[in-house]
């Protein structure tokens, strides 16, 4: 007997399923240029309490991608993710310190973040924390060490 095959149904499904996840896939969607989209997810993933989402809120601010360019907010998405623990956002917002835009120029804290991120494994941050470097003092090193040990301490003991 011939009976009529149930699975190219669940097929379909599952493409129609997977087709749907891509559309709101904001990283899909920031790539392909899509950036009011990527922006408006990401941003309501963040307010959920999504850091690694945050970080790219602030990625948008910082670009002006999707929304108007605002060194400033981005630089409040970066500290907020940054002091999640988030290594992409710490070294953003380092290069944001090393740079002045959003927040006053300050050698000392882009080398505590662009450390600490780089201590937590981004490699991309290891380029601007060479040049910071060089434009403090080792003693300064040791106290931007310090400064963002305090800074994620304290952002730890908010938390709870």
């Amino acid at each position: 007997m011939n009976r009529p095959c149930q699975y190219p149904f669940l097929l379909l499904l599952c493409v129609l399923l997977l087709a749907g996840c891509a559309e709101s896939d904001p990283h899909r969607r920031f790539l392909a240029g899509d950036y009011h989209a990527s922006f408006k997810t990401f941003s309501r993933l963040a307010d959920s309490g999504d850091m690694a989402a945050g970080n790219f809120v602030g990625i948008h601010y910082y670009l002006g991608a999707g929304v108007e360019r605002n060194f400033t907010t981005a630089a409040r998405w970066f500290e907020q993710a940054a002091l999640t623990g988030n290594a992409d956002a710490q070294r953003n917002l380092g290069t944001l310190y090393l740079r002045g835009w959003g927040v006053p120029r300050n050698y000392e804290h882009a080398y505590g973040w662009l450390y600490l991120a780089y201590t937590q494994g981004n490699a991309r941050a290891r380029h601007y924390l060479e040049l910071t470097e060089h434009m403090i003092t080792p003693n300064q090193t040791m106290a931007a060490r310090k400064w963002v040990a305090r800074q994620m301490a304290g952002s730890a003991k908010s938390a709870d």
